[in-house]
């Protein structure tokens, strides 16, 4: 997928998580995010004495607060969309807990989509359809 200018990233955490949960969810779901989106980090910059300091993203990403409940519905809304140019990234507690890739996979193998708590999800896409998905939800402060 490429940045282009109708699109928009937010995220989605459960505001009821500690801060270094939040803080850690943030993370992982935008470096996926970055991994998915070609454009989504610019060139390096130079300041005055010439050193370098490495691109950062262009877009905005607000961190949006919502219950587990929310976001599950979120989530579950915009998969149904089957939209070509979306990517919806989550992170659950069966990811928090899991000491490695192979132990996450495994249990996500064997467990049904609804028993699946979400701590938070990222989402990628025309702007559009996430501010109609996201509006009603505030900034985590």
């Amino acid at each position: 997928m490429t940045l282009n200018n109708s699109a928009k990233c937010v995220l989605i955490i459960d505001n009821a998580q500690p801060t270094g949960i939040i803080a850690n969810t943030a993370s992982v779901l935008s470096i996926t995010i970055g991994n998915h989106v070609k454009g989504m980090v610019s060139h390096d910059v130079y300041d005055k004495e010439g050193d370098k300091h490495l691109g950062i993203t262009q877009l905005p990403i607000p961190i949006l607060g919502a219950t587990s409940e929310k976001i599950k519905e979120i989530r579950k809304h915009l998969c149904s969309l089957n939209c070509e140019n979306m990517i919806v990234v989550d992170f659950s507690d069966i990811a928090q807990r899991s000491k490695t890739y192979e132990q996450y996979e495994s249990v996500m193998q064997n467990i049904d989509e609804n028993d699946i708590r979400y701590i938070g999800i990222g989402i990628f896409g025309d702007r559009k359809t996430i501010n109609k998905a996201t509006g009603n939800l505030s900034l985590i402060k």
